[in-house]
């Protein structure tokens, strides 16, 4: 099992992922990822395959399941028209 990052490394991880962010949508969506705050180490819809992968790295790395889509929501207003 993967050790637990310090916070330091948490927070590098998290730069990472945010910096990245388009890149894992064009490219990996609907899988999970585990990345550190270097590279992206392994991908797969499968997570167990991905924590396999991971693991055998011997890095200390995060998980990530990359969403299918990312939309904006608008509200709008109803207006109701009586006759």
């Amino acid at each position: 099992m993967s050790k637990t990052p310090s916070p330091e490394e948490s927070r590098e991880m998290l730069k990472w992922l945010n910096r990245n962010r388009s890149m894992l949508l064009d490219y990996y969506k609907n899988q999970y990822v585990a990345y550190n705050a270097d590279k992206l180490i392994a991908h797969s819809e499968n997570l167990q395959e991905v924590l396999e992968l991971a693991e055998a790295s011997g890095e200390i790395f995060a998980l990530y399941l990359v969403p299918r889509s990312v939309a904006s929501i608008q509200i709008l207003p109803i207006r109701f028209l009586f006759n």
